[in-house]
């Protein structure tokens, strides 16, 4: 059976790494950018012939990745990749090379495993998110958990640590904001023992939250927008990514609430009370104009779709013998014709 490295030591060379601002190279696990070595005593006069300027480390890049991959060779004091932060972390401390993939870092190296964001239960540092276009098969990257956001909540967010790329070496990211969709406990070559693994004391809240998607979401946004809280990029998309989040934590600050940023019961309640008695105008066409101002000669600032909701604004006006409504749109004042929406509420 393979030594196991105590997880905390892990992650403590994960934080040094992070500190001291480590580069990013493709294959490398840990070594030294002018030597090719992962002992630092070695001099730079005995570089490898491959860690050299115009070694295979550095043209494997070109144009502005190669003049990045150079930065991180005159100025680390360690390169890595993304699985070669466990490889080499783990080679300095036991000795032994594993030479693998972030994919068989996920099939082969964790026991405790699944696809999705990774369960509140196994939140704990040093277990691994994953990233893959389809499936375990296809995973190509890998970061690990450092600690949580909010101090004593590890069910929700966490700082991950992560060699991103050559342009961003290693790096202190989000969980929920770069959204991993496999995970994984790496016990066989990492010792979690000490390591709380267990449903928190105080359960995650039950709600909508960043990263999810569909058409519950799309219903939120849209009353976060018939309230006046802008999406201005997105709009009612039914994807719960940082602009969704941003405008339910001001409506959940405007009134008085947690700042969870969560759509709990709570806030369910208060954003309906709060809509409770303001009218919207339905969208009855397909795709619908929304434009500056009441007339078709009015610039275009969007378009709604059928069964949208706006909030309306409470003011008609009649223009080339049709009216047109004031409704709220991704946080502006804008107008739609009655031709193709009608109030309701």
């Amino acid at each position: 059976m393979a030594k196991r490295m105590p997880i905390g030591k892990f992650v403590e060379e994960l934080v040094a790494a992070l500190n001291r601002g480590d580069g990013y190279i493709m294959g490398s696990y840990g070594q030294n950018p002018r030597t090719g070595y992962l002992d630092l005593s070695v001099p730079e006069s005995k570089c490898k012939s491959s860690w050299k300027e115009n070694g295979y480390y550095y043209t494997q890049y070109s144009g502005s990745q190669r003049a990045a991959a150079l930065k991180w060779r005159k100025k680390c004091t360690r390169v890595w990749d993304c699985n070669g932060m466990a490889e080499g972390i783990y080679e300095i401390y036991t000795g032994t090379c594993i030479n693998s993939k972030a994919r068989h870092n996920y099939a082969e190296w964790c026991s405790s495993k699944g696809s999705g964001m990774i369960p509140a239960a196994f939140r704990v540092p040093g277990a691994a998110v994953f990233w893959s276009n389809s499936s375990a098969g296809s995973i190509h990257h890998v970061a690990y958990l450092w600690k949580p956001v909010k101090e004593g909540h590890p069910e929700g967010d966490w700082y991950i640590i992560e060699a991103k790329g050559v342009a961003y070496g290693v790096v202190k990211s989000k969980l929920y904001s770069r959204k991993p969709n496999f995970w994984g406990l790496m016990d066989k070559y990492f010792d979690y023992e000490g390591t709380a693994v267990e449903t928190p004391s105080e359960p995650a809240v039950d709600g909508l939250r960043y990263g999810d998607e569909g058409a519950d979401v799309r219903d939120m946004q849209r009353k976060l927008m018939r309230l006046g809280y802008a999406l201005p990029k997105y709009g009612a998309d039914g994807d719960f990514g940082s602009e969704t989040l941003k405008a339910l934590k001001d409506f959940q600050q405007d009134h008085g609430l947690d700042l969870t940023g969560v759509y709990d019961a709570a806030t369910r309640d208060a954003l309906a009370k709060a809509l409770d008695g303001r009218k919207y105008v339905l969208i009855t066409g397909n795709s619908v104009n929304v434009r500056s101002a009441p007339g078709t000669e009015s610039r275009i600032l969007g378009v709604a779709h059928r069964d949208d909701r706006l909030g309306y604004q409470d003011v008609t006006k009649v223009h080339d013998g049709r009216n047109w409504y004031l409704v709220e749109f991704k946080g502006e004042n804008a107008w739609v014709s009655s031709k193709y929406g009608r109030i309701e509420g």
